[in-house]
């Protein structure tokens, strides 16, 4: 019986298939508790919202993308982007820009934030990015994205590229960008399965994500379409990837990291929290944010996060008009409170999944 395991029962076996996905991801001299990886997120991955992810089992956590243009200059809100928590690790700086040079006049100042690993954007799609020659433009120029991760990797942090599968359909490059960064020294790959001409819109291509990873020898972690537990199971049998990156799917939905965490484990995929726990986790996201922004930019910064919290709940037309007209914290919390009520006295079942908030 050496070497084997033995199983009570079918629901033995399927827990243990599936956690044998999760496992640490090691980039370089970085090692990380598990292999699921918040993504940077343009406008939405700032403190609180990497914090409360990490309260809901989120590990390795990015900055918003910088332009490295921004820090050349001085702009003090861009430099501001890269502040991490206290406690915050580990955790990377992602960072966008098109000229090598640049990328070299800026490395001694980033490395002196000791940032945890730093991620190179080759796959934004936003136009105004891209017609800066950053992001998905260096799709088209892999000499240069090429010499921007080896100017990169003349420092001692940990570095990874994150690229898309092509600029369109016509000019798929994954596998020959993949090999071109490993080749210039980058520790690991981060794909996500859609063209630069997709945008967020269709369907991610994770066929193409397989192609990446059988291409090079680094860890590779594929993005794209990951908005359940079972369909990250199904990038990992389908791809072979070595982490999973989740972006919109935390939108909204910070527990996912629980929710997914859960289901390796076990093999059963928790409630989602009722009415009562999202409205706990909407007050306690805003009280994070007012905490770091002040009560008038956090509200701002916040109304997209209600109306992705609330989404799927009832009744949210009147609720999110609300939340839209409201100016002040105590008001947004006495809406919140009403709502709660409301549902309350309908006798409506609200289940935690794993932390509890008044």
């Amino acid at each position: 019986m050496k070497n084997r395991t033995l199983y009570r029962n079918n629901k033995q076996r399927k827990q243990a298939i599936h956690i044998s996905y999760i496992k640490p991801l090691k980039i370089a001299t970085l090692g990380t508790r598990h292999n699921l990886v918040l993504a940077p997120l343009a406008g939405i991955s700032n403190y609180p919202f990497r914090q409360l992810s990490r309260e809901f089992g989120a590990d390795l956590t990015f900055s918003e993308m910088v332009s490295v243009d921004g820090l050349l200059h001085g702009s003090a809100a861009t430099w501001k982007l890269l502040t991490r928590g206290a406690d915050e690790t580990p955790f990377g700086f992602q960072l966008f820009g098109s000229n090598p040079d640049v990328f070299e006049k800026v490395l001694p100042q980033i490395e002196e934030k000791s940032p945890d690993v730093i991620d190179l954007n080759f796959g934004c799609p936003v136009q105004k990015v891209v017609k800066r020659g950053a992001g998905a433009a260096l799709l088209k120029d892999l000499k240069r994205m090429e010499h921007i991760v080896r100017v990169i990797k003349q420092g001692k942090t940990p570095v990874t590229a994150k690229i898309r599968i092509g600029w369109d359909w016509e000019n798929i490059v994954v596998e020959e960008a993949a090999q071109v960064v490993e080749a210039a020294g980058a520790d690991a790959l981060i794909v996500h399965g859609r063209t630069r001409s997709q945008g967020y819109s269709g369907k991610a291509n994770w066929e193409y994500i397989a192609r990446a990873k059988a291409a090079v020898r680094i860890p590779v972690i594929g993005n794209g379409d990951i908005f359940c537990p079972q369909d990250a199971l199904q990038m990992f049998r389908q791809t072979g990837v070595d982490g999973i990156m989740i972006a919109r799917g935390a939108m909204g939905r910070p527990w996912i990291f629980n929710e997914m965490l859960h289901f390796f484990e076990t093999g059963e995929t928790p409630e989602e929290p009722g009415i009562r726990q999202r409205i706990g986790i909407m007050k306690l996201h805003y009280q994070m944010a007012v905490e770091s922004f002040g009560e008038a930019l956090a509200l701002q910064q916040m109304k997209k996060h209600f109306a992705w919290y609330t989404h799927g709940l009832p009744h949210t037309a009147k609720l999110r008009d609300r939340i839209f007209r409201a100016k002040t914290y105590p008001e947004i919390k006495m809406i919140f409170g009403d709502y709660r009520e409301q549902f309350e006295k309908k006798n409506i079942k609200a289940e935690p999944i794993g932390l509890e908030f008044a």
